[in-house]
């Protein structure tokens, strides 16, 4: 089996808490891109529902079972960045990542959608980044994987109309390697009040055998074998 399925989710808001009670619970691991400049920073969904991110110091052993990957230090858009704060950016968040977490930093997830090749090719050659999630999404049913590990793009948001009959398409795909990156925010969970649907997801992933569930990190790894 060579199919294998990617969680990946952005920001480390608060709600991540409830989310990773609900992965562990179905025994599903999952990536999760985090800001380590952004701990104290409020958003405002729609400009109406405050959405605050996790203490880092809090929750040490909350991704235990999970992937932690670089999201940038504050989110800025990629393209307006000069070399050196990109640099800043994406290399620093990783070595703090590192640090807070007591684990090796090697992925990264691109904020909002703009990343074009000279920032892939910066990251690539000057960060501790091996391996990027562009904020892309491949065309339907394209579950290919790229030729190299900095031009992974997402195959559908978790509450897409289509995605259960998306996964089954994955799930029967006859390419000899594929994979399948499922994005999101916690937080839209909860001001969308779509917690069932994030579980029944899930639980519908679990009736599969015919693909594994896995991590960004770990995907790659299988991938490259």
């Amino acid at each position: 089996m060579n199919r294998y399925l990617v969680l990946s989710f952005d920001d480390g808001p608060i709600q991540d808490k409830r989310f990773v009670e609900l992965l562990n619970k179905y025994n599903i691991p999952a990536t999760f891109n985090l800001n380590s400049g952004l701990e104290n920073f409020v958003w405002y969904y729609e400009n109406k529902t405050p959405i605050k991110r996790i203490k880092f110091d809090e929750c040490l052993e909350l991704y235990n079972n999970h992937e932690i990957a670089s999201h940038t230090v504050n989110h800025p858009f990629l393209t307006d960045l000069d070399e050196h704060e990109l640099i800043h950016q994406v290399g620093d968040d990783a070595t703090t990542l590192s640090k807070i977490f007591n684990r090796e930093i090697t992925s990264f997830a691109v904020p909002f959608t703009a990343c074009n090749e000279r920032e892939i090719e910066i990251i690539k050659n000057r960060t501790p980044i091996k391996a990027i999630r562009l904020s892309k999404f491949t065309n339907k049913s394209d579950f290919s994987v790229p030729a190299d590990n900095y031009h992974f793009m997402c195959n559908s948001y978790y509450n897409n109309p289509d995605i259960y009959e998306h996964i089954l398409e994955f799930s029967k795909n006859t390419l000899d390697k594929s994979i399948f990156i499922i994005v999101g925010h916690s937080y839209e969970f909860e001001v969308l009040n779509e917690w069932d649907k994030i579980e029944n997801l899930i639980k519908y992933i679990k009736t599969f055998d015919s693909f594994e569930v896995v991590t960004f990190k770990d995907a790659i790894k299988k991938l490259r074998e």
